[in-house]
């Protein structure tokens, strides 16, 4: 029997086609890709899915001290409360565990430009699509630098024999890499998307990129010996972005809602191409989930409209500011204007009705309406949020874009760094460019030394809550075995028979903070698969 099989085998291969050359029959194959313009553009479009947006179920914000989710869906609790191992990691959204997701989707970039050359397309189009590739690639190392310090650098492919094992290239021959992808990237780039190709990569976006790439490469973290060198670097890269034609936009809230000048790259969506951010954020008393819930650490970062932030301290008991004009009884009266555009808080009027977080109120914990979704910490987000479709659902679902790169960021990296090197006067002009936006019109920052040096930081921490920073901020400038061993704050609010309420600032969490943290881990099994090749990060 076997004999007559060897047979049927040996006829079949001498009068057909090599049978290991045969095209599948149910879906496109490898070598069809590589034959056609079309489904190389459908290539390159999807890897635009390497490039993270929050609006999902879990934020960076929750890593840090900007918010607190009560379902923990991403396990960031693990970070909270310091408790974070090369084994654990792999339980954490990758929006920090990054290694494996990243890697491979480096690996699909590297298909690409192994294969792009040869194929059949036309040369702008395969010049574009060769700078969104850089871009995209660049992206990917960046945010693999700034969680896990040295990485390997892998633009080819490995064979099925080749040596696996590969070694942490230094934090700045990765930043040599990046950058250079991203000068190249910006030769093939259009400088500015049009209206047909948004959310598709610039060598503004490229640009920006750079920019904080610099940024961090010149920071504390990355820089102990304060190289003015590396500052200087920032310095000219930021200034490219600064004078690329972008404007702020005259409302703070609505920045996040529609389409604006201020926007140097985002990601947009379609009513077929939409998220689930409203129900996921929405107030539980509306049918929402109140995920992410805002901390009371970051409610006290804004400052009262005469520019004195309302506590002298940042940690329990709290003391407050005699200069402020804070009012306990009255806590969000007299605030800086972007804690009402970000934070809806008890009393905030949204969506036709007003906000009751206070205990037994529609928005809280004893709420009749999904008590189980209400925020820990009365808050609940504004920013981001379309007013006009509720959480529970919509024939209409949002389109607003997350927005990667916007000017205010730029503003505020180049007060940063105008300080670094010593030229306090332009540090103060650019934070006050921020503050001086029109809905804002907070009171120009005056201080110098350290002084400014905390306004700027304080600045950043407001004006770009929950967009991603403050996670990475804390690390680079080496304060976050400080503000990472707060513990989180709420506020609880009693209504009393007559109508009145009473506020006190209450511990929702301990955390924890090692020094081990200033990095993310490797999962342990990449190190084990590596064979030893791959150096773990220290502490772990």
């Amino acid at each position: 029997m076997k004999k007559i099989i060897y047979i049927l085998v040996a006829i079949l291969a001498l009068n057909s086609c090599d049978v290991l050359d045969m095209k599948p029959l149910d879906k496109v194959s490898d070598a069809d890709v590589w034959e056609d313009s079309a489904l190389i553009e459908l290539y390159v479009n999807a890897s635009y899915n390497s490039i993270n947006h929050e609006f999902s179920q879990h934020m960076l914000s929750d890593a840090s001290d900007e918010t607190y989710c009560i379902h923990n869906w991403a396990n960031f609790w693990v970070i909270q409360k310091g408790e974070m191992t090369s084994d654990n990691v792999t339980g954490i959204s990758e929006k920090i565990n990054y290694w494996k997701s990243a890697y491979s989707n480096i690996r699909t970039i590297n298909v690409f430009f192994d294969r792009i050359d040869d194929a059949p397309v036309e040369t702008d189009l395969k010049n574009r699509m060769k700078g969104e590739m850089k871009f995209i690639r660049a992206w990917i190392y960046a945010n693999l630098i700034w969680r896990y310090g040295d990485v390997p650098l892998i633009t080819d492919l490995f064979e099925l024999n080749q040596d696996y094992k590969v070694k942490r290239d230094s934090y700045s021959d990765c930043v040599d890499f990046i950058t250079k992808e991203l000068d190249d990237a910006m030769t093939w780039l259009p400088a500015k998307s049009s209206s047909e190709t948004l959310g598709r990569a610039t060598g503004d976006a490229c640009k920006a990129l750079k920019a904080r790439v610099l940024l961090y490469a010149a920071s504390e973290q990355n820089n102990p010996s304060h190289s003015k060198e590396k500052w200087e670097a920032a310095a000219e890269a930021t200034k490219a972005v600064l004078d690329a034609g972008y404007s702020l936009g005259n409302d703070y809230q609505s920045v996040f809602l529609e389409d604006n000048d201020e926007i140097i790259f985002a990601r947009y969506f379609t009513q077929a191409n939409s998220t689930d951010f409203m129900l996921f954020n929405g107030r539980n008393g509306s049918n929402g989930w109140t995920g992410e819930n805002p901390t009371q650490n970051l409610v006290n970062a804004y400052e009262m409209t005469n520019g004195e932030l309302p506590y002298l301290n940042e940690e329990l008991p709290l003391k407050i500011n005699p200069a402020s004009g804070y009012d306990e009884s009255n806590p969000y009266a007299g605030r800086d204007p972007r804690l009402d555009a970000s934070i809806l808080h008890d009393g905030s009027m949204w969506a036709g009705r007003e906000t009751e977080t206070w205990h037994g109120g529609l928005d809280s914990p004893e709420s009749s309406i999904g008590s189980w979704n209400a925020s820990k910490t009365a808050y609940a987000f504004k920013k981001f949020m379309v007013e006009s479709i509720p959480p529970s659902g919509s024939s209409v679902k949002p389109e607003n874009p997350w927005i990667f790169f916007r000017l205010a960021e730029f503003y505020l990296n180049y007060a940063e760094i105008m300080y670094e090197l010593g030229n306090e006067e332009q540090a103060r002009e650019y934070v006050n460019k921020v503050r001086a936006r029109q809905s804002v019109n907070m009171p120009p920052v005056t201080a110098s030394g350290e002084k400014l040096r905390d306004k700027i930081r304080n600045e950043r921490r407001v004006e770009l809550a929950f967009e991603g920073h403050r996670f990475f901020d804390v690390r680079r400038w080496c304060i976050a075995d400080e503000t990472e061993n707060r513990d989180l704050l709420a506020m609880n609010i009693q209504k009393q028979a007559d109508g009145t309420k009473t506020y006190e600032v209450t511990m929702l969490l301990k955390r924890s903070f090692l020094e081990q943290h200033k990095l993310v881990p490797i999962p342990r099994t990449e190190i084990d698969k590596s064979e030893g090749s791959l150096v773990q990060n220290p502490g772990y």
